[in-house]
């Protein structure tokens, strides 16, 4: 029995080419129409400030159920803050797989993971994972229809046991290697955030009213969003950018955070690095 992990990602189910102006069918269902296929899993986003992936997955499974319906088909939500983080990515990612792994079982399975669909951060976890070992699955990649050379297949697996490949050799080994993708990027990011927001404090009338006065050009409603800004940041950083348990020190819903903590301009956007 062959199992799929993918992504889903922007251009699923349909996306309109550029290159050549039509509807096409997606990354995931353009596989399924030449790599026969058991069981997939289809990884979702859950929360995403550009785009709903949770509406795409559905629509997938229903094309699944229409035109391969041998195919049993799970979607697998994942709450994923940053889709560039590849530490986030890496955790939430591996939880997922080892449910999946536990759920199917490894006995008469082979498994497949799909590297298309995805941020580039999203494809390196899989290759981080497999490469580890944490996750005894396949890699596959496809190219386009209209990019293809003439004869050539749409899809092909990934073999990185090259000798001059580097290996993964341990799970510790792979979160050194992200700690180092990722620690001074963070770090950055963090100080850049908290900066800002005092700043923004101390522009609306923060520095005048500890002083026990309200200065000349105050304006309360800047100033209280500077103050609500100042906690949101001092939140996420205390819970390590866990949205759920910043939300919860606050006293407010994990939703109405995210969504406040997007306007704000607090959460990293994508920086247009869409899922593809």
């Amino acid at each position: 029995m062959d199992v799929l992990l993918t992504w889903v990602g922007a251009r699923d189910p349909a996306w309109q080419n550029p290159r050549t102006g039509r509807l096409e069918p997606g990354p995931i269902l353009s596989l399924l129409r030449s790599r026969r296929f058991d069981v997939v899993y289809l990884l979702l986003n859950l929360f995403s400030p550009v785009d709903d992936f949770r509406r795409r997955a559905t629509a997938v499974l229903r094309n699944c159920e229409r035109h391969f319906p041998s195919v049993r088909v799970s979607q697998k939500p994942v709450d994923l803050v940053s889709v560039t983080n590849y530490r986030e990515i890496f955790h939430l990612t591996s939880d997922v797989v080892q449910g999946i792994l536990d759920e199917e079982g490894r006995d008469g399975r082979r498994y497949f993971v799909y590297l298309s669909p995805g941020t580039p951060q999203m494809q390196t976890v899989w290759v981080l994972l497999v490469q580890s070992g944490l996750l005894p699955a396949q890699m596959i990649e496809a190219t386009p229809p209209d990019l293809l050379e003439p004869g050539a297949p749409t899809w092909r697996e990934v073999d990185l046991s090259i000798q001059d490949f580097p290996q993964v050799v341990n799970p510790g080994e792979t979160v050194r290697l992200m700690s180092v993708l990722q620690a001074q990027n963070d770090n950055l990011l963090a100080e850049n955030r908290r900066l800002r927001a005092e700043v923004e404090l101390l522009r609306t009338g923060g520095a005048l009213l500890s002083e026990g006065g309200i200065g000349e050009g105050f304006r309360l409603r800047e100033y209280l969003m500077a103050q609500e800004r100042v906690f949101y940041v001092r939140a996420l950083e205390q819970c390590k950018g866990n949205a759920s348990e910043a939300a919860r020190l606050l006293g407010i819903e994990p939703a109405a955070l995210r969504a406040r903590a997007v306007t704000m301009g607090i959460r990293r956007r994508r920086r247009m690095l869409t899922q593809t």
